[in-house]
């Protein structure tokens, strides 16, 4: 009886000690911790742009932008900041930019340095950020910003599903053809 308290005790230090050691990981970042991946200085501001994955893919891409007065560095928090998403397609060998789609960044009043968009990206290729702000007090400015979106990793199929169901069957029919060969063994030794 003492052994499995023991036992029990000792699962339970390990489950608080697991628990404690691996904290909860969070991926929102904060004002503080913005890391552009550029810098671009348009009208009177400077803007740094930053999406979430880096490396973007089909699906849905944060975009944050915080644009600062260039001349002084003073932070803008009352912008009206609008990204258009323009897609780069090759028509009879020429270029041509069509807009597909716009959202609004916003920002909130713990982070009103940074505006956010969620972007929903729904084919891979060449897209170009048209990016305006308006300021009542700044100012205006646009800009624009190439982002590549790559294809997703793996598109959904019932491939995955024939093969787990393969492995299924296979692995129930080695547990049965076990069981019937340990049952004529048995019987075989019983009667023997």
């Amino acid at each position: 009886m003492i052994r499995i308290f023991r036992n029990f005790g000792l699962a339970v230090a390990l489950c608080v000690l697991s628990a404690g050691l691996t904290g909860t990981v969070v991926w929102a970042q904060s004002d503080e911790d913005f890391d552009p991946l550029f810098v671009r200085t348009a009208g009177d501001f400077e803007v740094g742009v930053r999406w979430l994955p880096p490396a973007p893919q089909v699906g849905i891409v944060n975009v944050a932008l915080k644009p600062t007065i260039a001349a002084t560095g003073e932070p803008v928090t009352d912008a009206r900041v609008l990204i258009v998403a323009e897609h780069s397609l090759v028509v009879n060998g020429e270029s041509v930019i069509e807009p597909d789609f716009e959202v609004v960044a916003v920002n909130n009043p713990e982070e009103a340095t940074v505006y956010r968009a969620n972007m929903k990206f729904e084919e891979a290729g060449n897209w170009v950020l048209h990016i305006q702000i308006d300021s009542p007090t700044s100012g205006q400015a646009d800009f624009r910003a190439p982002i590549v979106t790559l294809p997703p990793p793996i598109e959904p199929g019932l491939e995955g599903g024939w093969v787990f169901l393969g492995i299924v069957i296979v692995l129930s029919a080695g547990s049965i053809y076990l069981v019937i060969s340990s049952r004529r063994a048995r019987a075989a030794r019983e009667a023997g």
